[in-house]
Order: structure tokens, then sequence, then C-alpha cells
């Protein structure tokens, strides 16, 4: 979209005062987002990837295995083309005008990527993303009174319906995680790894930033620490990868909570952001507290650069997420991680650039 509009300066044709041409594309675009977002979330829903990976090609076929009306799923099906989930296996025929020549039904086929992501039997399935959007979502249009108010709407490390609602986010949460998690452990240095018999998974969530490590060490033991509501899903996701024998499980918020102490790897996957500049440098505190000497922190979170304007993703998510569900959450950039990791006594700070949302930052006693 690239239709110039009347900026009421005076330029003719969308030409800024600066000799740029400007026009109003981003801003339609970031507005129409969560109506692509609906799209996504619904398929999703009605399970249409699957649909389409077991053999249906015709909307008609899929609206039949989907359980739902041909004619949406054919408005979907089309929208996820033109959004790249999907590629037009067969166009149809054009017929000519006055003949009897029928026309083909669009014919659809799954992206590389739709297939490896959004098909429910896949090992790499994120759709179980779409319910954090589907819980969230109510949430969101609550962020113009948050901010006038500087009240966030729930504190959900607290309150019931956080807790109620945790266990299914940390779920949905588990493929990132767990793949940055396995980056990680692939980017450690090898002695570092062969070290690890003792692992601390803090706020443990789905378990998926220990559980990469445990598979990788067949010896190490771990001991998470998070809410008793969310520990059930811990304990789920090591049953589900044949560990739960080598997990020992303590129960209660974080701030709290004993961790123990001669830990080869405490690990924090995206805890500190939740604790703000007053309770995060307190948890480096306790972490380094809990490790041996020579033993490894490794982080992983959200990281603006250092003015604080790039990327895109951490500075919404701060803006949205953080500001809705958490009185002081924040997200820092790494001098900020380095400051507090210092002053907490660790001797090194690295980062490890793997695939995750930003880099992994992983620090030495």
């Amino acid at each position: 979209m690239s239709e110039a509009i009347d900026d009421g300066s005076g330029s003719q044709g969308g030409e800024a005062s600066g000799g740029g041409f400007v026009t109003p594309e981003q801003i339609i675009d970031d507005l129409w987002a969560p109506r692509a977002t609906q799209v996504l979330v619904t398929a999703v829903e009605l399970d249409l990837f699957s649909h389409l990976a077991a053999g249906a090609r015709t909307a008609e076929a899929v609206a039949t295995a989907a359980g739902a009306h041909p004619r949406g799923v054919r408005r979907l099906l089309d929208a996820l083309i033109a959004l790249g989930y999907l590629d037009p296996a067969t166009p149809p025929d054009s017929a000519g005008e006055g003949t009897n020549t029928p026309i083909t039904q669009p014919r659809y086929t799954l992206t590389p990527a739709a297939r490896r992501f959004l098909v429910r039997d896949s090992p790499s399935y994120l759709g179980d993303l779409c319910h954090e959007t589907r819980t969230l979502w109510s949430r969101w249009p609550r962020l113009t009174d948050v901010v006038r108010t500087g009240e966030p709407t729930a504190r959900w490390e607290e309150e019931q319906d956080g807790k109620a609602n945790f266990p299914a986010l940390v779920s949905a949460w588990f493929p990132m995680s767990f793949g940055a998690a396995r980056a990680a452990v692939a980017a450690l240095p090898e002695p570092t790894r062969a070290g690890i018999r003792r692992i601390l998974d803090v706020a443990a969530g789905s378990g998926a930033w220990s559980l990469a490590f445990a598979l990788d060490q067949p010896e190490a033991r771990v001991t998470t620490v998070d809410h008793a509501e969310v520990t059930e899903v811990t304990r789920a996701h090591a049953a589900r990868f044949g560990v739960a024998d080598r997990y020992e499980h303590r129960c209660g918020n974080l701030r709290d909570v004993e961790f123990g102490t001669g830990y080869d790897l405490v690990t924090l996957g995206y805890i500190v952001h939740t604790e703000g500049p007053r309770w995060g440098p307190r948890l480096l505190e306790k972490a380094y507290a809990a490790l041996r000497e020579g033993g490894t922190l490794l982080i992983g979170d959200w990281l603006p650069n250092e003015a604080r304007t790039a990327p895109d993703l951490p500075l919404v998510f701060a803006a949205t997420d953080l500001l809705l569900f958490s009185e002081h959450g924040d997200v820092f950039p790494l001098s900020t991680y380095r400051a507090w990791l210092t002053a907490a006594g660790f001797r090194t700070v690295e980062t490890l650039d793997v695939l995750a949302a930003s880099p992994l930052i992983v620090a030495t006693k």
C-alpha cells in the first residue's frame, strides 16, 4: 500500500519537508496486524495445517476434516496463502466465457515452515503459542488504562488469575525455550558441559532450560524452583523425556525459596525481566551464592540495544506484557546485566549468539 495522504504541511504527493516520500503504509500495516494474527490463531485452532498435511487439498476437503463450513475455510486458506503460510498447489483453470469447461477447485499445500511448526504431530509444533495469544488477547486493550494509572491489570506471578493460566502458558513457551537451551548446550565448551552434574533451574516453568542439559549429561541431576501449580508442568515434561527420576522440586516464590549451594549450572530462563530493576540484581546475587566456584550461570532473556531503540520484539514486549502483568518488569540491555553480574561477583560475562530471541548471557563464578 503506497497511497500518499495530505499531512497538512502543504507538500504535494506525500513528499516530506526533507525530500523523502511519506506514506501511511507502516501505520496501516500495524493496525491491521491483529487481523492476520486472528487468521493464524483460527487456522491453528481448527487444525487446518494438520488436515492439509494429512492429505486434504481443497477447501471442501479441509472443511470436512475440520468440521467447519467450506465458505469460511476457503477464506482462511486464501488468506494464509497471502500471509505466506500456504502455497497454491494448482491454480484454478481459467474457463473461457460461454464454454462448458469446469473450473478446478483451488488446491493448497503447506510451506516448509508451516509443515515444520504448525502441523500438530511435528516435534517442532508451535501451535500451542496460539493459546498464549488467546489467553492474553482480552487484556491488551486495557494497556491504555495501565499506562495512565501505572497499575498493572494483574500481577500474574502473585494473583490467582495468573497462577491459574501460567501452567498452560509455560507449556506454550516450551518449544522456543527448549530450542534456545539446546543451542546453548551445543555452543558451550565441552569441558564446561562435561563438568555439569548439579543443575538449578530457577523459575523452571516447563523445564525447557534444564532438560536440554539433563539430556546432554546423563549423570546430571536437577533441582527446580517454581510455584506448585507450574511445577506440575515441569514434572510432566521431565517424565515425557524420561528423566523425571533425576529431578527434585522446590515449590514457592523464587524470592523466598532457599536455592541451596554447590551447583555447577544455574539457569534463569526469561525471568529476570519480570523481577525488574529491584529484584533482578538480587536474583543474580542469589544465583551466585548457589553456584560452586567456577560454576556457570546461563541467562535467557529479551535484550534491547543500549539506546533502547531496537530490536522491536523486546521493546514491544516491555510495553505490553510487562506493563500489563507485572509491577516492576522491564527489559534491560547487556550493559545493565554486565554491571549487575559484576557487582554480584561473577568473574566473566560473555554472550552466546544462538537461535533465540536475544543472545544468551553466560557468566562464570
